[in-house]
């Protein structure tokens, strides 16, 4: 802290002073500002090492291993569900993240880590930068070689290759027994890097010129005392006007350090009366409003919620803090979720002074949270709803045609002589033809309207609301014929030799006082009745 007293500095009583010390002064601090802004260079590429690698592995989390695993590294891999379900993924990254520029799945060529084998690319199959499932990559860097070794993510700094120069972060994928069944790779363009490694090569300068600039001043300071005592008071007078104006200016700098480290929130600064006295760039960013718009008035939530402030006040009141999850609203009228919470600044008498209000943006958390829910009602292994979905959804129709007074239907489906499919061809087999049989009924509903789930093992249900029993039954029938379609081989079905499956349909206007479930304990014995008549056929009852 500087010397903030008004009368400057006192009047130096020696009319020489030791040049040389001074000098020997500005060559240390000279030195040690080259050093300060190679550490500020290093620090600025640590943190960029840091940035990517998070990016990478939150990329690396959100794709399905099991489906990676699946995936052999071969051309007729592409346009296979699982191969679209990984492109999905990979797409999904790419899009919430900016500042990507190519998102892809490697795994090394068997018994060697010097050839890599593109698994899925992020990128549009029709751009020129696409990689298709079998491309080898045969100039690995010694970062992507690294990864797949040891199973550690790496940061590659900048690289070159046919694609161009890029900063690229990998993360391994591994199974569930932890062998490493993929290499995860971010690029992101090469400008970022520079940037930032510019940034704190600026910040150091900058710093460093101005302890430099004091330095100077303090040899002039130096120089003029050996000339005149006198003249060494003026200055001395000039001096203790610049240092009070530098100490305003630190109190800014101390201001703006703390945005800078906080550029990942959003940060507004109120006075008493809750009005803006400053926000930083992330809030801009945030809410779409330049600092001009908002400083001098109440945040623009406070303005549309009016109770928000009394809220506000009185949690304050009570503790010093308040925290709250609240909507904000943008310029164009778009909502967006934020957590935000306010503590008070007090003086030295306990007066309020500011309010320090953070707001972080929780879009990202509600959109994994959003896809966590879907996940939890994904069945795995054939991708449409699970049983979990489809007892939501039964007990949200049944309510439905409780208040319409409409039918509601429930077809119970299962594939003839299951067992000794998996027996004959083994149970990869059996998976994909799960798989198979799901897409064929999951195509054969209407899109949006009716509900097909997988029930248990090879048992699959579909959900028809406002469904009669007439319709039912043609909806059940024409499922059957779309699986016999599909011409799957099985020997092991005397009737037909292909995957044939039974159906039982059941239809009622649902009623008070009836469960839900009685409506699929009736379409089970009606598949029961199917079965026994012979298989691959429709039975119903209304």
């Amino acid at each position: 802290m500087v010397d903030s007293d008004p009368s400057g500095p006192q009047a130096p009583t020696c009319s020489r002073s030791p040049l040389w010390l001074g000098g020997l002064l500005f060559v240390v601090t000279l030195a040690a500002s080259f050093w300060f802004v190679d550490q500020m260079v290093k620090f600025g590429e640590r943190v960029e090492h840091h940035h990517g690698l998070g990016l990478a592995r939150t990329a690396a989390v959100l794709v399905d291993a099991r489906e990676v695993a699946a995936l052999r590294g071969r051309s007729d891999d592409a346009g296979t569900p699982t191969h679209d379900a990984v492109r999905a993924d990979l797409r999904a990254v790419l899009e919430a993240n900016p500042e990507f520029r190519f998102v892809y799945l490697m795994r090394p060529v068997q018994g060697r880590t010097t050839q890599f084998v593109f698994l899925a690319d992020g990128e549009d199959p029709a751009s020129p930068d696409y990689s298709a499932p079998g491309d080898i990559y045969d100039t690995p860097s010694d970062e992507l070689r690294a990864v797949a070794e040891t199973g550690q993510a790496a940061f590659s700094g900048l690289y070159s290759d046919k694609w161009g120069t890029w900063v690229s972060a990998m993360a391994p994928i591994h199974d569930d027994q932890g062998r490493l069944i993929a290499v995860l790779g971010v690029d992101m363009a090469h400008e970022d890097w520079l940037n930032t490694q510019s940034r704190y090569r600026n910040f150091g300068l900058t710093i460093s010129g101005l302890v430099l600039a004091l330095v100077g001043l303090f040899l002039i300071g130096l120089y003029l005392q050996r000339r005149s005592a006198i003249q060494m008071e003026v200055l001395g007078g000039r001096l203790a006007d610049q240092l009070h104006a530098l100490e305003q200016a630190q109190e800014g700098l101390r201001l703006a350090d703390v945005v800078v480290r906080n550029t990942s929130e959003s940060i507004l600064v109120l006075d008493p009366q809750l009005r803006v006295l400053s926000v930083n760039p992330a809030y801009e960013r945030l809410s779409g409003r330049p600092a001009a718009d908002v400083v001098g008035k109440l945040p623009p939530t406070l303005q549309i919620d009016e109770s928000m402030a009394k809220r506000v006040a009185a949690a304050i009141e009570a503790g010093n803090h308040w925290e709250e999850e609240i909507s904000g609203t943008r310029v164009d009228g778009t909502r967006y979720p934020v957590s935000a919470f306010a503590e008070v600044v007090r003086d030295a008498a306990g007066k309020v002074e500011h309010f320090v209000v953070v707001l972080h943006d929780m879009a990202a958390q509600k959109e994994l949270e959003e896809r966590l829910r879907e996940l939890s009602a994904t069945d795995g292994l054939t991708h449409i709803a699970n049983r979990r979905a489809f007892d939501e959804a039964l007990v949200r129709e049944w309510e439905r045609a409780l208040r319409s007074g409409g039918p509601l239907s429930v077809v119970m489906a299962d594939i003839d002589f299951f067992k000794r499919y998996n027996d004959l061809y083994g149970h990869i087999a059996g998976d994909a033809c799960l798989q198979q049989v799901a897409a064929a009924l999951k195509a054969g509903v209407r899109q949006g309207g009716d509900l097909v789930a997988r029930y248990g093992g090879e048992e699959f249900v579909v959900v028809l609301a406002g469904a009669d029993e007439g319709a039912a039954r043609a909806v059940a029938e024409a499922l059957r014929q779309r699986v016999e379609a599909l011409a799957l081989p099985h020997e092991g079905n005397p009737a037909t030799g292909v995957v044939t499956i039974s159906l039982g349909v059941a239809t009622c206007t649902p009623v008070r006082g009836r469960e839900p479930t009685t409506l699929v304990e009736a379409a089970d014995k009606q598949l029961y009745r199917a079965k026994e008549g012979g298989r691959n056929r429709v039975e119903a009852a209304g």
